[in-house]
């Protein structure tokens, strides 16, 4: 009966999923920031990357990490996005944001939504509700509705949804995270540069452009929209580490291709399914927190080289 019993023991755990390291990273966007304003965006990001790593360690996916990650950064108002958003050349605010769920290449997008703070969560929404992948302006905004309504995010205040429940307890921009059964997912949210045409979308929303996310790696991209899109950059990403580069080099690879194509500016972070982390840029700044299981708080910086020291 004993040895019935370890066997039984045994089978069960080999059936648990390996568990990892999970690993997040964050950025605030790929342009030029005033000296005085980089303590704020510093601890920003770690306040973001510090969330999104306590949801999980609550047993959380990597989804539900980048979600909330992007959600303080939204509610920052430091950055291009959420409260700190950019108006339009009519001085209107329009919102993009985007989710990728690596494990079941899926994702959900908002795109030119208008009288909302937290469109990442609208874009999970559209994830996990609805059959489709993409939403814009006044369809995005009914859809918003009908989300208050289901109790799926709480409106607290008019237009502003709180944070998705599993992080409450945890203490453009983006983020990429690969969670402890090695799950990937990437997220980004912004409202584009300052005096755009209306209407105009940019990479942010756009899969394979501005962020990607398979069972291989995840990819998230910020900077000149227009370039980025002209060599479906996050997507480019990922597929160097499909055939057999390490994030690290796909970052270095994919940053040489938009030099070479267009006149760059722009940057990305990257994740794997192991946890190593790749960074490439050519603006001034960065801004980016990372956190993993073998650091004891954040590592965060304005112009990152990673790993550091």
């Amino acid at each position: 009966m004993l040895s019935r019993y370890f066997f039984l023991v045994g089978t069960w755990l080999r059936l648990v999923p390996e568990m990892r390291r999970p690993v997040i990273v964050v950025h605030g966007g790929a342009t030029s920031f005033k000296e005085s304003d980089h303590p704020a965006i510093l601890e920003a990001v770690r306040r973001a990357s510090s969330k999104g790593y306590a949801v999980m360690l609550e047993r959380g996916t990597a989804l539900e990490a980048v979600e909330a990650a992007v959600w303080v950064m939204e509610d920052s108002g430091l950055f291009t996005a959420g409260r700190g958003a950019a108006p339009n050349a009519e001085g209107f605010v329009e919102l993009d944001a985007i989710i990728m769920d690596g494990n079941r290449l899926e994702s959900g997008a908002v795109m030119a939504v208008r009288g909302i703070t937290h469109p990442i969560s609208l874009a999970r929404y559209v994830l996990e509700r609805t059959p489709n992948m993409q939403f814009v302006a006044d369809g995005a905004i009914r859809l918003y509705e009908k989300m208050v309504r289901e109790g799926y995010r709480e409106e607290v205040a008019p237009g502003v949804t709180g944070m998705t429940p599993l992080a409450e307890g945890c203490d453009t921009v983006g983020a990429v995270a690969v969670d402890l059964y090695g799950r990937l997912a990437s997220a980004a949210s912004t409202s584009g540069w300052t005096g755009k045409l209306p209407g105009r979308v940019g990479d942010t929303p756009i899969v394979g452009a501005g962020v990607y996310a398979n069972e291989v790696a995840a990819a998230c991209c910020t900077g000149r929209g227009e370039q980025i899109l002209r060599i479906t950059m996050a997507r480019m990403a990922v597929h160097y580490v499909e055939e057999g580069s390490t994030v690290r080099d796909a970052t270095h690879n994919i940053m040489r291709v938009l030099r070479d194509r267009t006149t760059g500016e722009a940057g990305l972070i990257m994740v794997d399914s192991q946890g190593d982390v790749g960074i490439g840029f050519d603006t001034p700044y960065l801004p980016v927190g990372v956190m993993a299981g073998d650091l004891d708080e954040p590592w965060v910086s304005m112009r990152p080289s990673w790993p550091s020291g």
